[in-house]
Parts: C-alpha cells; sequence; structure tokens
C-alpha cells in the first residue's frame, strides 16, 4: 500500500491527471523502431515503383508523339531525329503544294463530318430508347445489338463491308465511308449518351408524357435540353474515331476517297517521307482539339470509365 492508503499499481506509469478512482492511466504501447521503419520503408519502395512505372507509362506513350513533332519540323528530305535543322516547309507544301494529301484531308474531313452526324443520332436515339424501355430482354437485346460492333474484330468487320458494298455498288463512295465508320462509333455515343442519361430527372419525363406530350416533344423539349452537352461530346468523339479510322477505310475507300490514314499507309510503303510526320501531327492537333470539349463536360476520371 502507498502513503495514503491508495494502492500501488504494479508496471504502469503514473500520468497526470490522474483519475478520480486515484488509479494511473497506463502508457500506451508503442511499436518497435525496427518494425515502424520497415513498415515506412516499404510504403516508400511501393509509392516509389508506382511513380517510375508511371512515368515509364507516360514516357512510353508521350516519346513516339514526341518524335512524329519533331521530325515534322525537319528542314532535310529524311526522317532524322532529333532534326539537324528546323523548317516549316513541309507544312507549307502541304497546305500549298500538295494536291494529293489536300484531297486526302478533304476526304476525312467529309466523311467525319457524315460519321458524327449518323452515329450520334443512331447512338442517342438507342440511348433514349432503352432508357425508356423496362428492364427486360428487349431492352438488353438492343443494347447488345448497339455493343456488338466493339468486341467484334475490325478486319472481320471491314472484310464483310467490302463485300457487301461492292454487291450493292457503293463501295469507294462516301457514303460506304461514312457507314462503316458509323458502324464502329456508334457504340461510343451510344455509352456516352448513356451515361449522360442517368444524370435526367426521370419525373420530368414522366410528367411530360401525363400532360399529353408524345414522346418526340417529351425528348425534345424535356430531355434533350439536359442531355445537350454529353450529345455534342458524343460527336466529338465519333469524329475523332473517324479521323483516325484505318482499316475501314482501307477496304472501303478507293484512289478518290482516301483518307489521310490511308494515304499515310500508302506513303510509309515507298519510303519515310517528312510529309507523313507532318499529317500525323495534324491528326494529333485536330484529335487534341475536339477532345478539349469532351474533357470539359466529363472529366478525365469519368471519360475514362466511360470508354
Amino acid at each position: 500500500m502507498a502513503a495514503g492508503g491508495r494502492p500501488r499499481h504494479r508496471g504502469c506509469r503514473c500520468r497526470r491527471p490522474r483519475h478520480r478512482s486515484g488509479g494511473c492511466t497506463r502508457s500506451a504501447v508503442r511499436p518497435s523502431r525496427h518494425n515502424g521503419g520497415g513498415a515506412v520503408r516499404r510504403r516508400q519502395l511501393g509509392t516509389g515503383l508506382f511513380r517510375a512505372s508511371i512515368w515509364l507509362l507516360l514516357g512510353f506513350v508521350l516519346l513516339p508523339i514526341v518524335v512524329v513533332v519533331a521530325t515534322s519540323i525537319s528542314a532535310t528530305p529524311d526522317v532524322v531525329f532529333p532534326p539537324e535543322q528546323l523548317s516549316v516547309r513541309y507544312y507549307r507544301a502541304f497546305f500549298l503544294e500538295e494536291a494529293k494529301w489536300q484531297a486526302a484531308f478533304l476526304n476525312s474531313a467529309i466523311v467525319a463530318t457524315g460519321t458524327a452526324i449518323l452515329a450520334t443520332a443512331l447512338g442517342t436515339a438507342g440511348a433514349y430508347g432503352t432508357w425508356t424501355l423496362s428492364a427486360g430482354r428487349f431492352r438488353k437485346a438492343i443494347t447488345t445489338l448497339l455493343v456488338l460492333p466493339l468486341p467484334t474484330p475490325l478486319i472481320v468487320l471491314a472484310l464483310a463491308l467490302s463485300v457487301y458494298f461492292a454487291r450493292l455498288g457503293i463501295r469507294g463512295s462516301y457514303l460506304a465511308l461514312i457507314l462503316g465508320h458509323t458502324l464502329v462509333t456508334v457504340p461510343f455515343v451510344f455509352i456516352v449518351v448513356r451515361a449522360v442519361l442517368t444524370r435526367v430527372d426521370w419525373q420530368t419525363h414522366e410528367a411530360a408524357r401525363d400532360l399529353g406530350a408524345t414522346r418526340w416533344q417529351t425528348f425534345r423539349e424535356v430531355v434533350f435540353p439536359q442531355i445537350r452537352s454529353g450529345v455534342i461530346a458524343a460527336a466529338f468523339v465519333a469524329a475523332i474515331l473517324s479521323l483516325h479510322e484505318f482499316l475501314i477505310a482501307l477496304f472501303l475507300s478507293d484512289f478518290g476517297t482516301r483518307t489521310l490514314p490511308v494515304l499515310e499507309w500508302t506513303a510509309l510503303r515507298n519510303f519515310v517521307d517528312p510529309m507523313v510526320s507532318v499529317v500525323s501531327t495534324l491528326l494529333i492537333l485536330a484529335a487534341l482539339a475536339l477532345a478539349v470539349p469532351v474533357v470539359v463536360v466529363f472529366g478525365v476520371d469519368r471519360l475514362a470509365r466511360l470508354l
């Protein structure tokens, strides 16, 4: 017994203030420095490896773009990296002298515009239709049909479309290219618009229907104003995919309707020309310009989850 009649607690250190009962609090057990240091080192090592892998992945993605952009401003007729001299002579030649490249650029613009319009219309209609349908086999069947081109190999689609359009007599036309590109871009439009529709208040849709509005009036006056930005972003996605689509265009185009990717491939079969780097750089810039509105509407994280 300690002085004052209070019991002496063994194995504990008394800290102030004491409890009313007169006892003392037991000090917290601290982990040993050895174990704590090992955990910290493992955490630091894991963080370092993660950051290193991110930088390696970023370099793997950006290095080809840097090489393409750098070789496009080379003054020599040979593709050399790093360029010995800098010049924009090939950009000037692309816009002022090279008629075949200008024609291919116009073809790509026509096909991308037509694809964006048609794919946006079909994808939005499909997304709205499945959104209004109750869950069931019919809804699942439509959804499966709209996203079916995604897992299908492009070579299979390109070959099938080439044979089919040849029998119809439209192979090599703008219509064939637009239809082919629409087939492979509709799934992306459908996914984007379907995600945007989840933010629409279903009660406003039902209220419009109860007040006698037709399905078209409900979509035009109630639903579309709420998803307009998402539909525009989906159209830009379709245009980007169409600009860079090569395999479908290779099978469906002819000499007069060659797009930029097809003409690039043709040029690379003969020799490496700096003009190919110029065209690739312009396609990258066009894709970035079209991607900015999409990123603004959705954000990088949400867009990555959608696509």
